[in-house]
């Protein structure tokens, strides 16, 4: 009996132990637990507030050319996208109507001048005058003779068709038009053999190849742009985004209504940047670029994405890395953007911070296997 009380108390003290051990193997596990975090090494850096708009590019200098009497296209010397020079031929109208009209002018001129001079030969107001003084015609003959002489009807009829002939030269010398400037011919709306009434538009020369760039802002953030302010350009490429950057050149006088993509009627101000391009950038009247321009900026701060914050009691907090365990961290934040946020009270610049706070087994005091991110 007393053999079996000992077996008893032994199985007793065994069983004892074997807890003993695993209460002690599950605090040693636990203990030596390791989770794979990504980490971000925060360091002074700078924070910009920024906005991004669509901007179209658009030639520096243009020239419409339009109409100035229409008529039927004879000769077009030019096709879409081809370089001229000042002075060279552009295209030319029929001028055989002009032409014919010219001639009827001229020769009714011819004739006025004649009638004129064949009058004043009648009259001859020398001879008049001795007339008069010698009494063989009357004041009154002598008086009208002088009037007539004197008189502005054939003047004024000569003067009158000497204006419309030199307002039909000046239609035909209208009807062949040259290249106002050196630049390339864009939005050719003609083709031969094409009637055109005044004003009709015809095509655009773009001057020197020069372009700028027009974005239409919303006005609420237009109270941040100033002339000669720099701005980023973003012009999408299929292996890498080309980052180059402009001034703002211009800034109307007056917003414009616009349609949002969302078909929402918007005030906006049309912004001109004078983009500053690389060598090797290729631009082109039409071509979209997005424009980025800085509202507000802060140097020499710690900042951490926003979405590593977490609520925590009465504030915030990061999970950051001291000693290889993870520890909840409490910080007062200031300036943010869309994606980051200054940390004002609570980080030393080196401190490691893990990015996602969800983690899941994340807890303090658990060891953290690292992955250096840079954002």
């Amino acid at each position: 009996m007393n053999g079996g009380l000992i077996m008893k108390k032994k199985g007793k003290l065994i069983t004892g132990i074997l807890l003993l051990l695993a209460v002690i193997g599950y605090f040693t596990l636990g203990n030596n637990q390791s989770l794979k975090a990504d980490l971000l090494e925060v360091q002074p850096g700078t924070i910009a507030q920024t906005f991004t708009e669509e901007g179209r590019v658009v030639p520096e200098k243009e020239i419409p050319l339009y109409t100035t009497n229409g008529g039927k296209v004879t000769k077009l010397a030019v096709h879409e996208g081809q370089k001229v020079r000042k002075g060279s031929f552009l295209f030319s109208f029929d001028t055989t109507e002009l032409t014919l009209q010219l001639h009827q002018l001229q020769g009714q001129l011819k004739s006025i001048r004649a009638q004129q001079e064949l009058e004043l030969s009648k009259l001859e107001p020398d001879k008049m005058r001795q007339l008069y003084e010698m009494g063989a015609i009357s004041q009154k003959e002598y008086e009208d003779a002088l009037n007539t002489a004197n008189s502005s009807y054939y003047p004024g009829q000569i003067e009158a068709l000497q204006a419309q002939i030199d307002a039909v030269k000046y239609k035909i010398n209208e009807s062949t038009v040259y290249a106002p400037a050196n630049g390339t011919v864009a939005e050719l709306e003609i083709k031969e053999g094409m009637f055109l009434t005044p004003g009709t538009p015809l095509m655009t020369v773009y001057q020197n190849e020069q372009y700028l760039v027009e974005v239409y802002v919303l006005t609420e953030d237009a109270i941040h742009i100033q002339p000669g302010m720099k701005v980023q350009l973003i012009q999408d490429n299929q292996k890498k985004d080309l980052v180059f950057t402009g001034r703002v050149k211009k800034i109307a006088p007056s917003a414009e209504e616009k349609t949002s993509a969302l078909g929402l009627l918007e005030q906006r101000l049309k912004i001109t940047i004078s983009p500053i391009m690389p060598e090797n950038l290729q631009l082109k009247p039409g071509y979209a670029l997005d424009v980025q321009f800085t509202v507000d900026e802060q140097e020499n701060v710690l900042t951490v994405p926003k979405t590593a914050l977490f609520p925590y009691k009465n504030g915030e907090a990061l999970w950051v890395v001291r000693k290889n365990a993870a520890q909840i961290q409490p910080v007062k934040t200031g300036f943010e953007n869309e994606q980051e946020i200054v940390i004002t009270e609570g980080l030393k610049a080196g401190d490691s911070v893990i990015l996602d706070p969800q983690l899941e087994g994340l807890k303090e005091g658990i060891k953290i296997n690292h992955y250096f991110t840079c954002l």
